[in-house]
């Protein structure tokens, strides 16, 4: 229950911010499962790809997600 504060709302909100600033930190390959950080997926900061060397995954939101994105939901 809110008190009109919005005292309630302030948590959810604080989480959410930390979620987005984590998007890119930590991103998954949808062509091989690999989970890896960012910095390993980038030379220049822009272009993104697989650092497995058997996977051709690349570009964010093509082959590549954040893995908060791809988080599995509760049953």
């Amino acid at each position: 229950m809110d008190d009109g504060e919005g005292f309630y709302m302030q948590p959810e909100l604080a989480s959410r911010e930390r979620a987005k600033a984590a998007d890119i930190d930590r991103l998954f390959c949808k062509k091989c499962g690999e989970r890896f950080d960012a910095d390993e997926a980038t030379d220049d900061g822009w272009h993104y790809r697989c650092p497995n060397d058997d996977c051709d995954g690349a570009g964010i939101g093509t082959d590549l997600a954040a893995v908060t994105d791809v988080l599995p939901s509760t049953r």
